[in-house]
């Protein structure tokens, strides 16, 4: 089977789009900077919630206000002054960059944000939406901001990029793709089975009248379509569908899907997913939540950390197969063949 490259246009694969990327770290981590200090001197009040252990995060839990704004500030700090020394330099420290982004999206994911963000995105994908509050605010801040983190050191290592067509996906890809379908799905199950009445899992009184006419069943019914539509889509990561758009799509049929299309959403996603996971985890742990009384409850929850690492691990494949990556210290002219040309 042979396979072809087409190289990717050049301002995608440019000096200019890596300082791009540093660039916007380097806002963000500025950005965060600011509002920790307004938030440790009182000027602006501190966007964290009632400190409660069921509602805010391990951050809140752990730290008074001010010791969690000035944490904030710190992180904001360093990563500023990282990428500050990165922007005007032609060629980034990919390694500090790569650890700077891994230490700060297990920081937010783990430290900072919970499950109440993921809630809100699942309510808004199932079209009930809602004004983020502030706690909210700043857990879109943070993991907006360690995507843009992991985008900056993997533009300092990418160099120049091109598509590649024809690679097959690898066993780990199936692999990743399979849980990353099956954990939403077991989900969508337990929420379309107390739409349809069905109490698995739970007893009685959560089925009262009261509740149902209440729409605390139709909501569930919504996140279950959500969570389906997720698992749908994930298998586009090891489809030819994923690849190119099929030819029934009016005006993109059969031209090749942008990889940004999936790399975008779906490292968001497994960002949010991972630190939903996480929280639920911890709600467990520190509630003693017994699960074999609430395993249709929290059982699904617990295996969101799996979820998340899982699409992670299938688009990191995605994208192995579908990019070729240059280090960009030869002639351009010289990095890949045309796109007639066999691939050898």
């Amino acid at each position: 089977m042979n396979t072809s490259s087409v190289a990717l246009p050049r301002s995608m694969r440019s000096p200019a789009s890596r300082r791009l990327m540093l660039g916007a770290a380097l806002v963000w981590s500025v950005g965060l900077f600011v509002a920790a200090m307004l938030w440790l001197t009182g000027r602006v009040e501190a966007p964290f919630g009632p400190f409660e252990v069921s509602e805010v995060s391990a951050l809140i839990n752990a730290l008074h206000e001010r010791g969690a704004s000035a944490l904030l500030g710190a992180v904001g700090l360093v990563c500023a002054g990282v990428a500050a020394a990165s922007v005007f330099r032609a060629e980034p420290p990919g390694i500090l960059l790569l650890v700077i982004s891994v230490l700060l999206t297990v920081f937010t994911t783990v430290v900072v944000a919970t499950a109440k963000f993921m809630a809100v995105v699942g309510y808004t994908l199932s079209l009930h939406v809602k004004v983020l509050d502030g706690e909210e605010m700043l857990q879109l801040w943070m993991l907006l901001g360690s995507a843009v983190w992991i985008a900056a050191a993997l533009s300092a290592h990418a160099g120049r990029v091109a598509y590649v067509e024809g690679k097959r996906p690898s066993a780990l890809a199936y692999a990743a793709v399979t849980i990353a379908v099956i954990i939403p799905l077991l989900y969508a199950a337990v929420r379309f089975a107390w739409s349809a009445g069905i109490p698995l899992g739970i007893e009685g009184q959560p089925f009262a009248p009261g509740l149902t006419s209440s729409g605390l069943w139709s909501s569930g019914f919504r996140l279950a379509c959500v969570a389906s539509g997720v698992a749908v889509l994930t298998l586009g990561l090891v489809q030819r569908w994923g690849d190119r758009f099929p030819r029934w799509v009016p005006a993109l049929g059969g031209r090749r899907v942008p990889a940004l299309l999936a790399a975008i959403p779906v490292t968001l996603g497994a960002l949010v997913i991972f630190t939903g996971g996480i929280s639920v985890v911890r709600l467990a742990a520190t509630d003693g939540v017994s699960f074999a009384a609430s395993w249709s409850t929290i059982g699904p929850g617990l295996l969101w950390p799996l979820w998340g690492i899982a699409l992670a691990v299938a688009l990191i494949e995605y994208l192995r197969r579908r990019l070729s990556f240059d280090s960009g210290k030869r002639d351009s002219t010289s990095l890949l063949p045309s796109s007639d040309s066999p691939i050898r």
